[in-house]
């Protein structure tokens, strides 16, 4: 068989097309969210971890957790500063936070179920990982909190020089 140049192109326009378009069409029922280099974290986790940071600090008349993205930001230091142990008992135990929370209608009970749930992680003694996952989550949501824009301009009132320069001001003795 002959292979023509026509026929050439044609084959690579098809084979790069399939390429391009191979992870839009296949589809899985939980798609990856956010990629990083050592964990991973799906669409349905992320909106959970989202739902922790809105139980956390809640929208009040002030911005939320959700409102400065606290949950990429805990995500993103998890994957970059805690060691390779720290980041599989985070993702065990973020698995078996999304278990527990589909057992319990987490995402559709009210405020106060949640909030009692949660609590009885914060107070537990264990060292499991779904533990170590919501201390961890807590701690850096309010750190991500505390240091975010928003907090740190309108709240805290930080400003980036302390004071204006004054150089003709004249020295008085004491």
């Amino acid at each position: 068989m002959k292979v023509t140049r026509r026929v050439l192109l044609k084959q690579l326009t098809v084979v790069a097309a399939g390429i391009v378009l191979a992870p839009s069409l296949v589809g899985c029922a939980s798609k990856p969210s956010t990629s990083f280099k050592n964990i991973l974290v799906t669409e349905d986790e992320e909106e959970l971890l989202k739902l922790l940071g809105a139980i956390i600090i809640p929208k009040t008349t002030t911005p939320g957790a959700v409102d400065v993205s606290t949950h990429e930001y805990a995500v993103k230091m998890i994957n970059d500063c805690m060691s390779k142990e720290d980041q599989t008992k985070w993702l065990n135990g973020l698995h078996q936070f999304t278990e527990q929370a589909s057992k319990n209608g987490f995402e559709k009970n009210a405020t106060a179920e949640q909030e009692k749930f949660l609590t009885t992680l914060d107070t537990s003694e264990a060292e499991d990982d779904l533990t170590l996952f919501f201390k961890m989550m807590k701690r850096l949501t309010v750190r991500g909190y505390t240091s975010s824009e928003y907090f740190m301009t309108n709240v805290q009132g930080y400003k980036m020089i302390p004071g204006k320069y004054k150089g003709c001001v004249p020295v008085v003795a004491a």
